[in-house]
């Protein structure tokens, strides 16, 4: 979808997902690292449980189809060199701390006049002004400070961090997406544009969490995997599993009770028809609930509430979504080989277009493997050239 476009991936962990979004869509992205590899690749998993830079896994996953140079935008040379390559590009990801890439003479406005159309999208904790812009951070301090740590956990206990690297992962997103807008603005004749994510505010983007507070001032509490509004609508045990059971409407809530010709009387009651109703009544349905579930498999209680149009489905571990039919029939999951990592599978872009995935990305970049391909070819630099600006460690 983006051929012919290139990429400039100079992102940490905040950002680097961007630029795998754009090499899935057919971008060409070059990853500028600095000479020793990005600090990504010194981060597990590693193949094998031995660290090495070429190894790292999650390296692997959000570099996949992207080339590697290295650059040092730290010195002189280094930042002729990175404008050079800005001049001949579409897209910059950057994620340094506000303010570095201008006091390294790599701001926006010096990026421009190198090449009007740039796009820069920058990815940071909190966004580029404002009191807490110069703030450290990780994704656990995104997760922290857009409020949807405060919601995670079970009623009752202290809030808990979510699973995986959400803010990371949101932004970079929100990031890719303005990349496209940015594009398609200026296909229209729109100079290139800067665009700012903040972490912290994509991750409060979520649907509930920030709009009831500023809509209503109500906080939403912690209920662990309970439905706010309806019941039953939470994880059951099934005899190999769990699953996830959700029903609101009436009719679902009578067609599931039509399913269980020994379900306990009390569930008959008309006051349990209304989904805030069985909400109220919590306590009582879900133990009860329990009991049925517990009698069938994953597999044989899907079957049966789905027959019947009752949104119920298992709790994949990882490992059961790789096998899941769905998934198969849907060739979600690509085929990659690599020198260092061997073959695998690795998750392709998760939309189809007039019925077409995307193909999969190619394996990631040995650190610098491009140097040559990319600083001779593309920028017509002489072997002497690139042999000295190695000695003096700029590439």
């Amino acid at each position: 979808m983006l051929n012919d476009l290139v990429a400039l991936d100079l992102a940490g962990l905040q950002g680097q997902f961007t630029g795998r979004i754009l090499a899935d869509l057919g971008m060409r992205v070059i990853k500028v690292e600095p000479p020793g590899g990005d600090r990504c690749r010194a981060v597990g998993p590693f193949k094998d449980d031995v660290p090495d830079r070429e190894s790292s896994l999650r390296f692997a996953f959000l570099n996949a189809g992207k080339e590697s140079i290295t650059l040092d935008i730290e010195s002189a040379d280094g930042r002729e060199i990175l404008l050079e390559l800005a001049g001949r590009a579409d897209v910059l990801i950057e994620s340094h701390a506000p303010g570095h890439l201008a006091a390294a003479g790599l701001d926006h406005e010096t990026l421009k006049a190198r090449n009007p159309g740039l796009i820069v999208a920058s990815v940071t904790g909190f966004g580029q002004y404002g009191p807490h812009a110069a703030f450290a951070t990780t994704d656990i301090v995104a997760v922290a400070t857009g409020g949807l740590m405060y919601i995670s956990g079970a009623a009752g206990l202290p809030p808990v961090r979510p699973p995986e690297t959400q803010g990371y992962y949101y932004a970079s997103v929100f990031a890719a997406y303005g990349v496209l807008l940015a594009l398609y603005a200026r296909g229209s004749g729109a100079a290139g544009q800067a665009i700012d994510v903040s972490m912290q505010e994509s991750i409060a983007t979520q649907e509930h969490m920030i709009r009831e507070a500023a809509f209503d001032g109500v906080a939403i509490t912690r209920n662990g995997s309970q439905h706010k509004h309806t019941a039953p609508a939470n994880i059951f045990a099934c005899k190999d599993g769990h699953v996830f059971l959700f029903i609101l409407a009436a009719r679902d809530w009578a067609r599931l009770l039509a399913l269980w010709p020994d379900h306990p009387p009390e569930l008959d009651a008309e006051e349990l028809r209304p989904p805030h109703h069985r909400r109220a009544h919590v306590e009582l349905i879900n133990p009860l609930v329990e009991q049925f579930t517990s009698r069938y498999t994953k597999a044989e209680l899907t079957t049966l509430l789905q027959e019947s149009g009752i949104p119920c489905l298992p709790v994949n571990s990882p490992s059961d979504f790789l096998a899941q039919e769905q998934v198969l029939a849907r060739d979600f999951l690509g085929e990659v080989s690599s020198p260092k990592l061997g073959t695998y599978s690795m998750p392709r872009f998760p939309a189809l277009f007039n019925g077409e995935r995307p193909p999969a990305s190619g394996p990631p970049p040995s650190c610098g493997q491009h140097n040559t391909a990319i600083y001779g070819g593309w920028l017509g630099r002489s072997a002497a050239e690139l042999e000295l600006l190695a000695a003096r460690g700029v590439i």
